[in-house]
């Protein structure tokens, strides 16, 4: 069925722990009573041993994770995107939100109507985070000041103005840190940031990144994806993060080009732009 409302698209290169595969099933599930039409596209390099849970594709890819993400991109057929994570759970016992697309997606077309549909809105679900509750008041640039800019976590955009306007990720990114980017420059171009505090998520955090993984990788680049982005966008450059100079100065434009990823056909095998330990 197409007139898809909404892709929600996840990298899915975190390293692997006991369950990761039943947690593509739990995520499925939580998703079936939203009405409005949807697809879900996962990116990574190890296939699923079960059968795929309804509406989920899975594309294999041995790329960092920014890129397993842009992949999704460029594969989602919805009229916006969602950045989300494969251990997401849309109707845990805590949140209990079983139509939270449903309800993000009018929020969405909501805030448009306000702006004479620009396409620039991104809409920050309402995320619990291993039973910490809310997440909201802590994402902002600088985690918790909320006098730097608020950034979307779980967030949707349009996506035609997500991946042919703006580009997507920016390739110098390794594994997080892209979507507070794209944030960035969503407010660069005069667009805006609102919470759908009804759309609820729980996001089993340290259940997938366990505190001593035989592997870590996926989160070992924190510092390096930091880094990038404070570099696009502090003056200053890298290294306020977490310090007590709450006055540090934000620029308001880009401080460095995008690098955009390209659509070569290797896309799934060679990672472009910061390598991390990916191929």
């Amino acid at each position: 069925m197409e007139n898809i409302k909404i892709s929600l698209c996840a990298s899915a290169s975190r390293p692997l722990v006991r369950g990761d595969f039943r947690n593509w099933e739990r995520f499925a599930k939580s998703l079936k009573k939203n009405e409005i039409n949807y697809e879900i596209i996962f990116v990574g390099h190890t296939p699923c041993p079960y059968p795929l849970p309804e509406k989920i594709k899975w594309i294999h890819a041995t790329t960092k994770p920014a890129q397993c993400y842009q992949i999704a991109f460029l594969e989602a057929k919805g009229e916006l995107i969602h950045w989300t994570a494969d251990d997401a759970d849309y109707n845990h016992p805590n949140v209990k939100c079983p139509n939270a697309l449903d309800l993000v997606y009018n929020k969405w077309k909501q805030v448009e109507s306000q702006h004479n549909n620009d396409k620039k809105t991104v809409i920050a679900m309402n995320p619990c985070e291993d039973g910490g509750w809310p997440q909201r008041h802590f994402h902002f640039f600088f985690g918790g000041w909320n006098h730097t800019p608020r950034m979307a976590p779980f967030g949707v955009i349009h996506r035609e103005y997500f991946v042919d306007i703006l580009g997507g990720y920016d390739a110098d990114f390794v594994s997080g840190q892209s979507e507070n980017d794209v944030v960035m420059r969503v407010f660069e171009d005069g667009g805006r940031v609102e919470i759908a505090y009804e759309s609820k998520l729980y996001v089993h955090h340290h259940q997938v990144h366990p505190s001593r993984p035989t592997d870590n990788k996926f989160r070992e680049w924190y510092p390096t994806d930091r880094q990038v982005l404070e570099d696009c966008w502090i003056p200053a450059g890298y290294g306020n993060y977490e310090k007590e100079n709450k006055n540090v100065e934000i620029s308001k434009k880009r401080l460095r080009p995008i690098k955009r990823f390209e659509r070569t056909s290797d896309i799934c095998t060679v990672t472009q732009g910061l390598t991390g330990r990916w191929s």
